[in-house]
This record gives structure tokens, sequence and C-alpha cells, in this order.
């Protein structure tokens, strides 16, 4: 029998391109993760004296570039390098402002849009190096893929599954192969994030500290949502673009548009109490109106005395973009209620992510 074997460590550059296999995070995977080469390969077209009419003679590579897209079950910490989950977070913000608490150590990182994510004071000129451990025959290789940059995040919860997190990234080149890191260590299972843990609410939420780097979230007042299933993306328009620099591949990013949807299937019907999903569809036919959504994940594994491993998604205003109701004959209707983000200014923010863990950033 073949041998069969895959896994991945993903360490933060010092300086993007400069690869990072030694300080690594390793992620659980849900799908193989190859990332795609592209290679600007160009046929010749020079008169050199040969019999052109008979077919070219030579091809040229003028560039290279990668792209991945990493499905995992979200753990609030990385094995071996704890943080390099919340780094994975803020190399796709740009930004975050991380504080410990003194006396019970957990920390709290807020991560929000900056609009330059690549000053100095965010992730500055540093990149994510994707170290795919893969069997080679009966020989397992460490192939690293540098200049790693993450484009878009979508967060999937079904009923009866773990929080899912797809992660778009680009990059810059493969090195060559290497003997594999190996001793993986990955996080425990009290830290996945998961369906028994999720609390969706709209309505009243309260911030605590100043905008947009709060340190905690309460929902006094909030209306509970309980849907089949939940999604949630956002895209920070990233673009690589390759330059007159000597290297040839792409050596500059320049950050786009902030873009948020979100996704809600839920029962199609207008309770005496609670969520209507009645309601808010009538309120999409009405007027270009908006609303918010907050999702909180609670492993229940304390980071710190009366703090426990979370992940918080606050979307503090959603335009609604509609979602009719599905009717067979056979079930009860449902509906998937749509969204899209909009900039709100008392927050700072379209979109924010907070995560509660034993680790500082990498």
């Amino acid at each position: 029998m073949s041998t069969n074997r895959l896994y991945l460590a993903i360490g933060e550059e010092a300086a993007r391109g400069a690869k990072e296999s030694g300080t690594v995070g390793f992620v659980p995977l849900l799908n193989p993760a190859i990332p795609k080469m592209e290679f600007d390969d160009r046929r010749r077209k020079e008169f050199r004296g040969e019999e052109s009419v008979k077919g070219d003679a030579a091809i040229v590579r003028m560039g290279q570039r990668w792209s991945a897209s990493i499905e995992t079950p979200f753990y609030t910490e990385a094995g071996s390098s704890k943080g390099i989950m919340g780094t994975l977070l803020k190399h796709f913000f740009g930004r975050s402002s991380s504080i410990q608490n003194g006396a019970t150590g957990q920390y709290c990182h807020m991560m929000s849009p900056a609009s330059d994510p690549f000053s100095e004071a965010n992730v500055g000129g540093k990149g994510l190096t994707l170290n795919l451990n893969i069997n080679e025959g009966a020989a397992v290789k460490n192939w690293p893929y540098t200049g790693g940059r993450v484009k878009s995040l979508s967060f999937e919860q079904e009923a009866g599954s773990a929080l899912k997190l797809t992660a778009e990234l680009i990059g810059q080149k493969r090195e060559d192969a290497e003997a594999e890191i190996g001793n993986a260590e990955f996080s425990a299972e009290p830290l996945r994030c998961d369906c028994k843990g999720l609390s969706i609410y709209t309505g009243p939420v309260n911030r605590t500290g100043v905008a947009p780097d709060f340190t905690a979230f309460s929902f006094e007042g909030a209306t509970r949502i309980r849907p089949d299933k939940v999604s949630v993306k956002m895209e920070n328009g990233l673009e690589d673009s390759m330059r007159l620099s000597g290297v040839d591949y792409p050596d500059r990013s320049r950050a786009g548009q902030y873009k948020v949807t979100a996704e809600v299937t839920i029962d199609w019907e207008d309770p005496a109490s609670g969520f209507s999903s009645v309601a808010e569809f009538r309120s999409w036919l009405a007027s270009a109106g908006s609303t918010n959504l907050f999702f909180h994940w609670d492993t229940g594994a304390q980071a710190g005395t009366g703090d426990n491993h979370a992940l918080f998604i606050d979307l503090p205003r959603l335009v609604r973009a509609g979602g009719e109701p599905e009717y067979k004959h056979d079930k009860e209707p449902v509906v998937t209620l749509r969204y899209e983000g909009l900039y709100d200014a008392s927050t700072g923010y379209m979109a924010a992510v907070m995560l509660v863990n034993t680790a500082p950033l990498v």
C-alpha cells in the first residue's frame, strides 16, 4: 500500500518572500490544499535564422506566482506556534489590537480592516509561508510556498459540524523541496469552534472600549437567531503585481475595497416573539434598510479565569439583499436571507473579528 501523508505548517516571514519553515503553526486541512502554480511561459518570437514556419524553437519563462484555498476546522490556536491562527486573520485585515489580562493571562485580539494594511504599524512588509509537507512516494518532503497574502476569509457553520474556515491566498513562488518539518503538533480538540458553542444575535450590541479596538461585547436586549446554517465571506480586494524590480514574481500588493456578504438559512415563519424571517423579507421589499448580525463561538475551554477561548464576528451594518422563500411539496418552507456589508462609522469598520486565546500573535 502506498504512503498517503500530508500536513500544513504556516510560518510568518520576517520579510515577504523570506521562507519561514522554523517557527510554524500546524493547521489541520479538510482538503489537500496544494497551491496552484501559475507560470508565464512565453514562446520566443525572434528571427534567429531558423525556418520559422516549422514552428517555434524556444520557450522563455517570464514570471511565476501561486494561489491556494485552505479549508480548515476553526481552532482558536494552531499547533506548536499557537498564535499563527490569529496571525492568519491579521494578514487578511491588516491590523490587530491585542491586549493581555495580566491577572488571568488570556489574550484578546481585535482585528478590523486597515486603510493601509502594509504600513509598518500593521502587517508591514511581512508575508506567510505555506509549508505543505507531502509524501513523494515513501519519503515526506516540505514544499515551501513563500510570499503569501490572504485575500478572502469565509466562515461556514452548519448544524452538527465544526466551524469551517476557508482562506484564499496568493503568493510569490515555491522554493525547492526540502526535508520534512516533522514533529507535527495540532491544537487540542477543546479549542475547536463548532455548532454547540454558537450564538447569533441581531439588534443591540454593547461594545466595551474605544472604536475600533473594542475589548468586549455583550448582548442584553438583542434577539437570538437559530438558523439551520450560516455563512460569512469577507474579501479585501487584494491584488498582486509584478514590477520592473529585477524579480520574476509579484512583489507589490495593492489592497482594494472591503466586501462582506452573509447568508442565513432559516425557517420561513413569523413567530409571536423572537426573530421573524418573514419580517426580514418584508423589510427588504419595503426599502433598502439595514440591520446587523453578531456571531459568538464559545469553545467552553478556559483561556483564563472567567474567559473561554472564543471567536466573535461583528457585522454592525448590513443591507438586506433579498432571499425568497423556498417551497417544496414534501417539506416545510425555509428561506436563505442574504445580506451585504456597509461601513459603519460608529464602530469604524464593516466587519471585525475578535479572537480570545492564550497566545500572542506570531
